[in-house]
């Protein structure tokens, strides 16, 4: 079952049709429960909460962001501030780094894909180098924050990590790698940039119109969530409750508006990232339970205590996460980590992130990058993209990995 779980999620198809992570996931969770792996209260009491909440409060709270029209005021802000293609390249890459540290990354690159299309448009610009843009940035800029994606969410509530404590010890090196990770897509796809196209003449793109005092409430609610993101330790809150009350407040807020908003605000909640966490906390439920983590732990010299280098650990996490994706590699790797050991935790958050630029598939934002262009003519070739994906994923898990060294030595 463990076995047909991860596989289902890693090749994402059966019989030439796709099936959803969210599926795979909650199959496996199932027949764990179903054939008696785990019990019913097994199964409950591995189910991490906290993780699940955060993440429903923060889809909320971006997508009141939304709602009043914060993302247009973005597209604006990007068509006169960079008006060149390569600084268009960059202000594309740091915005969405930006936004992706302090929201979740997922619901980012859904928001941000179609905005950066339309402003391809505008220029008649090739779109592919600026949507690998959005999500190699999301990706490596959601490695800031404990808030930035869902497995830094399930890092801090695993190891007990907060706020303040991880985005001061990783902020630095998010700079560093974005600014490389900038550099190399310049070069990369210098010759592309400069190349006018017009794949996207014909395309009609939703905008919504601002609603300014909605959208200065709901940012203030988005600043007071992160000032208390960054207190939490002292006042004595989790990060989950914070995530919920700004997302509950945001959506009082855009409900001021009608009932109709509130139906907008829950119908961009990604339910499937919360089923997919769900079930695959009954998956590795039921791997702990049945002794086979303990075996697995083995295999790759963790077991009996044993606690890996961050060398070792980062190579194992770079090779899970893109063979299972980087939730599930997070999930399974964390069970054998020591509580304890802070740089542990963050070269394990950091680099199962940083690894989900080495393919089109490594990460959920490259998936949902990928789906938003499809459906206006945009496709993006797998193995076009690896020339790109691995100098950024390889050099980018150096430097994170040299870094985390250095920050152990320090600490």
């Amino acid at each position: 079952m463990f076995v047909l779980t991860y596989s289902l999620i890693a090749v994402r198809k059966v019989n030439g049709r796709g099936i959803r992570t969210w599926m795979a996931a909650v199959l496996g969770g199932v027949l764990m429960l179903l054939l008696g792996v785990v019990t019913p209260s097994e199964a409950w009491d591995y189910i991490n909460f906290e993780v699940i909440l955060q993440l429903a409060g923060m889809m909320m709270l971006t997508a009141s962001l939304q709602y009043c029209g914060f993302f247009e005021i973005v597209v604006d802000f990007l068509m006169r501030r960079f008006d060149g293609r390569r600084r268009f390249l960059s202000g594309v890459m740091a915005i969405t780094a930006c936004l992706s540290a302090v929201m979740l990354n997922d619901a980012v690159v859904l928001i941000f894909t179609p905005i950066v299309l339309r402003c391809c448009q505008r220029m008649r610009a090739d779109p592919v180098p600026y949507m690998v843009g959005v999500f190699v940035s999301a990706n490596i800029g959601s490695a800031a924050t404990v808030v930035g994606n869902p497995q830094n969410a399930l890092v801090a509530s695993m190891a007990g990590i907060g706020f303040l404590d991880y985005s001061i010890r990783v902020i630095p090196l998010t700079v560093i790698c974005m600014a490389v990770a900038m550099l190399m897509m310049r070069r990369m796809y210098g010759g592309r940039l400069d190349t006018d196209d017009a794949s996207l003449s014909g395309e009609t793109f939703h905008t919504r119109e601002v609603d300014k005092y909605r959208l200065c409430a709901v940012l203030a609610v988005t600043v007071t969530a992160l000032v208390l993101f960054a207190l939490s330790v002292p006042l004595g809150l989790r990060i989950y409750q914070i995530a919920l009350a700004a997302g509950a407040v945001s959506l009082i807020i855009v409900l001021t508006d009608s009932m109709r908003a509130g139906g907008y605000v829950i119908r961009h909640v990604d339910w499937s990232i919360l089923l997919f966490f769900t079930g695959l906390f009954v998956v590795i439920a039921g791997a702990v339970s049945s002794g086979l983590l303990d075996s697995m732990s083995e295999l790759f010299g963790m077991g009996d205590g044993n606690v890996p280098s961050i060398g070792v650990l980062s190579g194992f996490s770079t090779v899970l996460a893109n063979l299972v994706s980087n939730v599930p590699s997070v999930m399974l790797i964390g069970q054998l980590l020591p509580e304890g050991d802070m740089v542990l935790w963050i070269t394990l958050a950091v680099t199962s992130t940083f690894a989900g630029n080495l393919t089109l598939i490594g990460a959920a934002a490259n998936i949902i990058v990928e789906d938003e262009g499809e459906k206006h003519g945009i496709r993006m070739d797998f193995f076009r993209y690896l020339r790109v994906g691995i100098p950024i994923a390889v050099i980018t898990i150096v430097i994170a990995t040299a870094y985390l060294y250095m920050l152990d030595i320090l600490l």
